[in-house]
């Protein structure tokens, strides 16, 4: 229905009615809920979205689709949602957030970063060293 248009809700929707069947997935208002994994290596994030009803699956069910999903041959039989996760993505997205909401304003009231392990993006890096250049 969507054709090539990609996003992870897309992904997950598809990978939802692999597993469950097309016509479970049929109705509108569709939660799509998934976790972004860190296999395989390299691929867009759309193409590492899991839904999340997989780890509720029986473990012949869930090991057979993750191996396909993750394109993991060797996955282990007892493979945890903590072992699939790609915690660095997350880590990404949390300090994103951090330096929207608190540091960058922070920075910018030239007030110390109250969150030193989230480091300024460059371009605030600069800035501060503008405005304090006593040359401009």
């Amino acid at each position: 229905e969507y054709g090539d248009r990609k996003s992870t809700a897309i992904s997950t929707a598809r990978r939802l009615a692999e597993f469950l069947g097309a016509g479970m997935i049929r109705d509108k208002g569709l939660a799509c809920k998934y976790i972004i994994s860190d296999r395989p290596a390299g691929t867009p994030v759309t193409e590492r979205a899991i839904p999340l009803e997989i780890f509720k699956a029986e473990t012949d069910v869930k090991v057979r689709f993750l191996r396909k999903w993750l394109r993991d041959a060797t996955l282990p039989y007892d493979v945890d949602i903590r072992d699939v996760i790609d915690w660095d993505y997350y880590i990404t997205r949390l300090n994103s957030a951090i330096q929207k909401i608190i540091t960058i304003p922070a920075a910018l009231q030239r007030v110390e970063t109250p969150v030193p392990r989230c480091p300024h993006p460059d371009w605030l890096v600069q800035r501060l060293r503008d405005r304090a250049d006593p040359r401009r």
